[in-house]
């Protein structure tokens, strides 16, 4: 779902797209975390509370110990903040779905004779395509910045503006001082997400709507809905915990 800015998401669909796309049968859990081992695809831990992000793999799934074997981490301090007890977020790509869970405390074992990691096979996993993905507010008080590059002649200084709602998939951005522009179909090349806490995402945007909304103030605000370009997987890692970190609050504050 991309980030529109034709209208206020409603927190009440968030939770009913989570619930839609988490996976709670084991053996589907099982199939989704075999076809990842299968492939040797990558999986980033991204450490709670930390703006590390582990990369690792899947060594073995074992059903009948109920545990998810891992490749151990590149360098000591990694593997001890991760022996840290808080656990960390599992994140894949598999086939354009992302599958990711809480992974619970974070162990040591050996694996053919190597140090590994071990952690619980999950209760439950979402498993969100990116059509699929689900809208976040974002703060009014404390705005998001995103920061464009101009694209008009003789106009060097970038554009701020303020992000409205995000997913994994896009953002809406606004500004009011009318230099966005409200064309659509273009595309808005190395901008840059200022998230708290992160590390900056820099990514092209695709123009997919836009609309000028009247303020209060009666001032006029340019609003875009904007699809994200070619996202590296790293960035595309990390923005997903910070959209699922947002959604936690919110659910945790109702």
């Amino acid at each position: 779902m991309l980030s529109s800015p034709q209208h206020d998401p409603n927190p009440a669909d968030h939770d009913d797209l989570l619930a839609r796309y988490t996976l709670h049968s084991r053996s589907e859990i099982l199939f989704q975390l075999r076809a990842i081992q299968k492939r040797k695809l990558l999986v980033n831990l991204d450490l709670l509370g930390s703006r590390q992000i582990i990369v690792t793999s899947v060594l073995m799934v074992n059903e009948a110990k109920n545990t998810l074997i891992l490749d151990s981490a590149r360098g000591d301090a990694l593997n001890q903040e991760l022996m840290s007890g808080k656990g960390a977020e599992f994140v894949a790509q598999l086939d354009g779905v992302s599958i990711s869970f809480a992974t619970g405390p974070v162990t040591w074992c050996k694996y053919e004779g190597l140090p590994a990691l071990r952690i619980a096979l999950p209760m439950s996993l979402v498993r969100l395509q990116r059509r699929e993905h689900f809208r976040v507010p974002m703060p009014i008080a404390n705005p998001v910045k995103c920061i464009v590059p101009s694209t008009a002649d003789g106009d060097t200084d970038p554009i701020t503006t303020h992000l409205v709602d995000i997913s994994c998939g896009g953002v809406a951005i606004a500004e009011t001082g009318g230099r966005l522009g409200p064309e659509t179909g273009r595309i808005l090349p190395n901008c840059r997400l200022l998230l708290p806490e992160s590390d900056t995402i820099t990514t092209s945007l695709e123009v997919r709507n836009s609309a000028q909304i009247r303020l209060p103030n009666g001032a006029f605000q340019t609003r875009l809905g904007c699809k994200f370009i070619d996202l590296p997987n790293d960035m595309a890692a990390k923005l997903q915990r910070f959209v699922m970190d947002i959604e936690r609050a919110r659910r945790n504050s109702l």
